[in-house]
Formats: structure tokens, C-alpha cells, sequence
């Protein structure tokens, strides 16, 4: 794989930190030592496989503490190496070293792999900024494991940037790399304080949006998968896809609290599809019918930090996953307040019935949703679909506006129109909890005259519970 190929010797760091005598004599050898991951994780490397061949071969497993040892050793010359899931995934067999073991001798080692850094300078050595990493990985095809050569791996981030004529603009800064004749890639120069979208493609079929976030580390390794299904060549480089055969995966699990306790009511979903669950009672939860491949889910609840875990779904094999979730805001006893509210355009509009659909905060609070696109769901004349990777947009099923673009409504927010862009603002920018009602016109012509706007594809104006009181004009 890659890193073999760069000849990077110096991946194993392996360094004997001592030899001391064994208190009692004894015409054996012994070791004792820890696996260390300086590469990706900072840590220890449980499970680790160690290796030693020489006068006799021996092998053993890091506890969950990353420790190892071997004992009763004749004495002469040994090599000692280590291996790890993590690094078969990418192709990585790490170096030899040797060791000369004497009778009586306890010898104490410590296994690492490189650090992140050294390891981007020898992979990327064109490039000397200290905030850069390199991502580096194999595409596969889902069901067959076999490695796809030829395929397209796109890197995508925000940048943002101020300026006196221009304020604050964002644009997205995009970066790619071929897959070689064994499915591998590696991409340099990627920022490793902020999160970025990675997509794979081969031959027409598009992997699922992943999301990549590096920690502050300047290399990460991510081996992706995709379901390439039934693929019949109706024209040349015009691949054609049985969907049926792309969508059997199952992914199945539970969700708790950190505690343990069930988390009831949290929502699953798969980012850049249409599926999404709520876990039941008891804690668990199933999606059906998933299209196959490497695919980020998404775990969300009220008052627990948000997690999101890349998960294998393959068609032939359920996958699982289990999920503790921290919870970040305090629960207050719950309050009753009764006031007076002034009659709001909305009240107003609403009790008139003239042509709009309405959403209450009543609606609102039955359907529970944490993400706002997801009341518009089964509005009459609107779809929400995926945007930019992880995010939804909320368009008019009529199809395409005059731009040629997805028809998109115009919103407006306490009365003033703002723009609704998923994937620079990451979509409509009201929570449901905050929202006090929602009005909904399919042609602007039906919505009310403030806020007919040039645009064909329908008005959205949603009214906030802190904007709700101004009066009908």
C-alpha cells in the first residue's frame, strides 16, 4: 500500500529503554513492553498483534492497556515487529527490529509508530506549513471487498474571509486525488483545525458524504467503501445502476444515555439520505433498506451533544451500532406560565384561511423534530432533500426554477427575508423549539403582499417566539 511504498522505515519507532538483570539467575530471556500510537490516537494500541522470531517464535496480543510480554526466551538474536487492524485497513506492515537477548536479562521496549507530523513531512514533502495533514486510504467495493483503481476522491471544506468592500464571504475550497491500480490514494495539504466533506466516485457511482476531521493530528486514515450494485454498461462510460441491488443494507443498534439508561426518543439518521428512525423505549433502533457502503449516521436528542459515527453498511451483513451519549444541558423543573399574547400577523392569517398552509407551535411540539427542514416533510407542494453532504433543503416539488436550479421558496424570518443556503449557513437558521409558527404559500402570488418577492417557487415565512407579537399592519 502507500506507506510501504514511500519506503517509510522509520514508521516503527521501536527503542529498547533498558536491560537489567533478573534478580535470580536464569539461562532464559525476558521481555517486557508497551504498544504506543503516537500516529492516530495519542495512545496506547490494545489488541495490538506483537511478533518475535528467532532461536524460537513467539506472538501475543496488548491488553487493554497496550501491554506485552514474553518470557522463558533462549538467549541470541531476535526481530520483534507489531501489526494492527487499523493499519491493515490501509496495507501498512510495519518494519523489523532487532534485538540480541541475553540469559538472565529482562528488556523492556517500547513500540511506536512515527508521529503524525513526521509522518506528513515524509508523505507530503512539498508542503512545510505546520497546520497541513495528509489523508491517505483504499476504495473498495462493498460486497466484494475488491479494491476499485481509477476512482475520484474529493475533499471539500469552507473558507471564510473579511473584507472591507465585501464583509464576510465564504467559498468552498475543493482538493481530489485518483485511486491507483490497488484502490489507494493520499491527498495533501488539508487543514486539520476544521471539519471537511470527503466523497468517493468510480465510474459514475457516487459514495455517501463522509465526514472528515483530522483532531488537531496531521495524518488520518480512511479506508471507504461504496456499492457499485448491478452495473450494466448501456453506452460507453454511461453506467447504469440497479437501484433495487444498491439498497438492502440494515443497520441496527441501541442508544444510551452515558449512564446507561435507555435515551428514548433520539433520532438516527444517515446523513445525505432520507432515512431516519427514532430509538424506542427500551433504546434501540433499526434502519431498513440503507444503500451499501462506507455512510456517516448521525445521533441526535435534546440535551445530549450531537454524535456522528462512519458506520460499513453491506448488503450481505447487518451492521451494528451502539452509542453513548453525553448529555451537555441541565434539566430544570418544569415551569407554568400563563399570559396574555398580542395577535400576531400570524394568528391573524391563520383565522383568515387564505390559501397558506399554517404550522402551529402545537404541531411543532407533536412532531419533535430536531431539525427544522424536517416539518416541511409533508407540507402539501414541498420535498426536502439532501444539500451539500449533510444537510437538507427545502424546495418546491414543481421540480426546477428559472435558474435551472432545485426551485427553492423564498423565506422569511420575523418578516424579513433571508437567505436559506444549507450549504454556507447549514440551512434554515430557527430551531423548532424557538419557532411560534410557520406559514407556507406555493406561489407567491397567494402570499401576502410584504412578501411577494419575484421568485416562482413559493414564500416561507416563519415566526419566531420572540417575533411573533408584532401586529398585523
Amino acid at each position: 500500500m502507500i506507506l510501504r511504498t514511500l519506503g517509510l522505515a522509520a514508521f516503527l519507532a521501536t527503542t529498547a529503554l533498558a536491560q537489567t538483570p533478573a534478580p535470580t539467575a536464569s539461562p532464559y530471556a525476558t521481555i517486557r513492553g508497551y504498544v504506543f500510537d503516537s500516529l492516530l490516537t495519542g495512545a496506547t494500541l490494545p489488541a495490538a498483534a506483537v511478533s518475535l522470531t528467532g532461536p524460537v517464535a513467539r506472538s501475543t496480543v496488548a491488553d487493554p492497556r497496550g501491554r506485552f510480554g514474553f518470557d522463558s526466551l533462549p538467549p541470541g538474536q531476535y526481530t520483534i515487529t507489531f501489526n494492527h487492524p487499523t493499519l491493515d485497513k490501509v496495507g501498512y506492515a510495519p518494519p523489523e527490529k532487532v534485538l540480541d537477548l541475553r540469559a538472565g536479562v529482562l528488556t523492556r521496549l517500547f513500540l511506536s509508530t512515527a508521529a503524525s507530523t513526521a509522518m506528513y513531512q515524509r508523505l507530503c514533502p512539498a508542503t512545510t506549513a505546520t497546520d497541513l495533514g495528509v489523508l491517505v486510504g483504499s476504495l473498495r467495493e462493498v460486497t466484494t471487498r475488491r479494491l476499485l483503481g481509477g476512482g475520484e476522491i474529493r475533499v471539500e471544506w469552507l473558507e471564510s474571509q473579511l473584507s472591507q468592500e465585501l464583509g464576510f464571504t465564504h467559498r468552498t475550497r475543493t482538493v481530489g486525488a485518483t485511486t491507483d491500480s490497488l484502490g489507494r490514494f493520499r491527498i495533501c495539504g488539508l487543514p486539520t483545525g476544521r471539519p471537511m466533506m470527503l466523497k468517493a466516485r468510480h465510474q459514475g457511482v457516487d459514495g455517501a458524504p463522509l465526514e472528515l476531521n483530522f483532531g488537531g493530528r496531521s495524518l488520518a486514515i480512511r479506508p471507504i467503501s461504496i456499492d457499485v450494485g448491478d452495473t450494466v454498461a448501456t453506452a460507453p462510460g454511461a453506467p447504469t445502476i440497479a437501484a433495487a441491488a444498491r439498497h438492502k443494507a440494515v443497520l441496527k443498534g441501541t442508544v444510551r444515555k452515558e449512564g446507561g439508561d435507555p435515551l428514548s426518543g433520539a433520532q438516527v439518521l444517515v446523513l445525505g439520505s432520507s432515512a431516519i428512525t427514532e430509538v424506542t423505549a427500551s433504546g434501540a433502533f433499526q434502519l431498513d433498506s440503507l444503500p451499501g457502503g462506507t455512510h456517516m449516521v448521525e445521533i441526535r436528542a435534546i440535551g445530549f451533544d450531537r454524535r456522528r459515527e462512519a458506520v460499513e453498511l453491506n448488503p450481505d451483513q447487518p451492521a451494528t451500532l451502539d452509542v453513548r451519549m453525553k448529555q451537555v444541558a441541565t434539566i430544570i423543573q418544569e415551569l407554568n406560565v400563563t399570559a396574555k399574547a398580542a395577535e400576531s400577523e400570524f394568528d391573524t392569517r391563520k383565522a383568515r384561511n387564505n390559501g397558506g398552509y399554517f404550522i402551529t407551535a402545537n404541531d411543532i411540539e407533536r412532531r419533535n423534530t430536531l431539525r427544522t427542514e424536517d416539518l416541511f416533510r409533508a407540507v402539501p407542494g414541498l420535498n426536502v432533500v439532501p444539500s451539500g453532504g449533510f444537510d437538507y433543503q427545502v424546495v418546491s416539488s414543481r421540480g426546477v426554477g428559472i435558474s435551472g436550479k432545485l426551485c427553492s421558496p423564498d423565506f422569511f424570518i420575523d418578516g424579513v427575508r433571508t437567505e436559506v443556503d444549507p450549504q454556507i449557513a447549514g440551512g434554515i437558521p430557527a430551531n423548532p423549539s424557538d419557532i411560534y409558527g410557520i406559514e407556507v404559500y406555493n406561489s407567491a402570488i397567494l402570499a401576502p403582499a410584504e412578501y411577494q418577492t419575484q421568485g416562482s417557487c413559493g414564500v416561507i415565512a416563519i415566526w419566531t417566539k420572540r417575533g411573533q407579537t408584532r401586529k398585523k399592519r
